[in-house]
This record gives structure tokens, sequence and C-alpha cells, in this order.
């Protein structure tokens, strides 16, 4: 369902299964007092299929994710049930304020404005309100499991943060920058020949190096449609540019404009802004990033313990289809996937919280288009290193 494959905490699907009619319904998995059917897994195999049919482009890659749908289908309905009986022992119950608030929240992640938008986007996906409310429901009481069980066993101090900082130091170094700005000599301008369009670059460079801004040196020819206006091309980083005109800026000194670079469009000048060295923050300006990912990496690994020490308190029959036979080990690979690497410091930047109402933004999710809602990836997204 989710592509990182998480310790989902999934929900019931509703459009029917289609099966054999000799096939009669039987409990394929139970948990202390939560049970599923196979109808509930075929249900739940057939909309993850479907998802990848809808997302995946690549056809190997598509063959392989949907060999793999029962494994994967059953072991999320594994773990979705060893939630959901915990949530009855605790008693927990979400209030009708707390749905409105998550649908209203998934109304807006997907772009859905207005009453009517939002019941055609619930019959397109097969769903009425009061499934859709339902399912949330159930998120929600997963999610407050989640925050009880879990949050207390987060326990991280500065010195872990400081540590890991000092060990990794040289991971944390920001590139070299150039802020640009560029204009461009069309080839569709208007001009007759290159020969043309190199001497009016020659003049503009000449204006600039006289004292005009770029944007003042071109304004004539921009006004006749043979060159373009002076475009911000903002701070870029090695290998953000074309590379000829990379060659030809990076030792540029601060105000100067390059030589004129032929590239898409025409011939390119490019003038350098400002400049910032590489450089490597200090501890306090990337402390709150690391301490955010820090935390939900310790927090994943605390979630791995905590299904495994429920798994050994509960009643567990589980007779699997024959094409989730391997739902062990396919659990097994996500909780691997999941921890592999712990925290990278090329990946450190600030990473939002794990919302304490969560609603579904599956990969290819569309404005206006509901998809069947799933609960969301307990791990946060991946995000950019610091400087970028």
């Amino acid at each position: 369902m989710n592509r990182k494959r998480p310790l989902v905490l999934l929900l019931l699907f509703f459009a029917p299964a289609v099966l054999p009619a000799e096939v009669v319904n039987r409990i394929v998995l139970r948990v202390n007092d939560q049970i599923a059917t196979l109808n509930d897994y075929q249900d739940r195999r057939q909309e993850y299929v479907r998802e990848i049919t809808r997302r995946e482009q690549d056809p190997e890659e598509r063959q392989r994710l949907v060999q793999q749908a029962g494994e994967v289908a059953y072991a999320e309905m594994f773990q979705e049930l060893l939630l959901r009986s915990r949530a009855e022992q605790l008693g927990i119950e979400v209030t009708e304020a707390q749905v409105d608030e998550a649908v209203g929240q998934l109304r807006e992640n997907f772009q859905i404005k207005t009453d009517q938008e939002f019941k055609a986007a619930l019959a397109q996906s097969g769903l009425t309100e009061p499934q859709l409310r339902e399912q949330l429901r159930g998120t929600l009481r997963l999610q407050e499991v989640r925050g009880r069980e879990i949050a207390n066993r987060v326990k991280l101090d500065e010195e872990d943060l400081r540590r890991y900082y000092r060990k990794n130091i040289e991971q944390f170094r920001q590139p070299e920058q150039l802020q640009l700005r560029e204009v461009v000599v069309l080839e569709e301008g208007g001009l007759p020949s290159a020969e043309e369009r190199a001497r009016v670059a020659g003049e503009i460079r000449q204006a600039v190096a006289a004292g005009k801004s770029l944007a003042d040196a071109v304004a004539d020819h921009a006004g006749k449609g043979v060159t373009s206006n002076a475009i911000e091309l903002g701070w870029v980083t090695p290998g953000d540019l074309d590379p000829s005109l990379e060659s030809a800026v990076w030792k540029l000194p601060k105000g100067a404009v390059s030589e004129p670079v032929q590239a898409r469009g025409g011939l390119h000048l490019v003038q350098v802004i400002d400049r910032r060295e590489s450089r490597i923050p200090q501890f306090n300006e990337v402390a709150d990033a690391i301490r955010q990912r820090e935390q939900n990496r310790l927090f994943q690994e605390e979630w791995v313990k905590y299904l495994g020490e429920l798994e050994k308190k509960s009643l567990i029959v589980a007779t699997p289809p024959p094409d989730a036979a391997g739902y062990r080990a396919r659990l097994s690979a996500q909780q691997g996937d999941d921890l592999e690497g712990g925290l990278g410091a090329a990946e450190v930047a600030p990473a939002p919280e794990v919302p304490a109402i969560a609603t579904p933004s599956p990969p290819g999710g569309e404005p206006g288009r509901l998809p069947t809602p799933k609960p969301v990836n307990p791990t946060p997204p991946e995000v950019p290193p610091p400087g970028r």
C-alpha cells in the first residue's frame, strides 16, 4: 500500500471481492477477539493490486509488486488486528469531533473544496460518507494506541545529538553555492545569424562591465523580442546547471558576466550575483533537524519491538491463503527496511512530526480524486540535506 512499506495501520476496505462461487468465506486470521475473513483478505489484496496498477508505470516493477500483493496484504492485516485488539483492551474511543477534523484534513489534502466535489470523490472511490468516517475512526484509534504506548519509550538527550554531530561532521558540509541571474539572446528573436546574436551578447556584456545592471543592459533588446528579460536563477550548487553553463560561471568573481554560451534557446549570459563558500554548519544550526530525525528513527525501532511484544501476549490463529503463505518473511523484510541505516546525516533536515490526525496522501494522488483511505506511514518523508 504505502511505498515505504512501514508498519502500517490498515483499515478494512468495502469494495466487494469477486470470488469463485464454490469458495466459502472463512476466517483466515484471528488475533484475540479480532478476526479477518477470506473476503477481507481478498478485498485488501485487490485494492493493493489496483493501486499498484494505477501508480506503477514500469512493467517489471509492477509485476514484482503484484506478485507480492498477497503477502503484503496479509502482513498488514496481521499488524492491524494486533493493534485493533490492543485498542479494545485500552478502551480507546474516538469522538465525532475528532472524526470531523480528520474528514476536513482529508478534504484539504486532496484539494476538495465543496460538498459537491466531496460527494463526487466519495462516489468515485466506491465509498459512502459513513463508511469513510468509520475508516477514519479506526485509523485514529490505532494512532492513539501508538501515541500512548510508544511515545514514552523514545528518550534522547543533547549529548546523543552532539556525539553524532562530531562523529559525522563532514557529512553535514554544505556545498559551495552561487546566486545567478541570466539573459538569453534568443535564437528565434529575429536576428538573422549567429554572428548578429554574438554581437548583441557582446554589447550586453560591455554595458554591464561599464556599470549597468543586467536588466538595464537588455531592456531595449528585450523590448524588441531579441532577448529575454533578466531571469533570476536563484542559488545553485554544483551539478544544478547545464555543464557548459557551469564551466563558464563557476570561477567568475561576484558581479561578473560569463562569456556567451550556446545552450537551449540561444546564447546565454550568466551573471554571478553572490557566492557562498562551502561550509560546515555549527551544531546549533542543525540540532533541531538531527533531533527530529533521530526521534523518528528511535520511534520506529520501538514500534517494531512493541509489535513483537503484542504478538507474544496475543492468541493468534493464522491460516493464510496460499498466495500469502510467505507473509512472515514479508513482515520481517518490511521491518528491516524501515530500520536499515538509522539516521543518515546527509538526509538531516527539519521533518514534520507524526500528525495527531493523519489522512492519506498516497503516491499519485490527484486533486479532487479521493482514493480509498489508508492509514499513514509513521515514518516521515525523505527531506533534503541542510542548506539545500
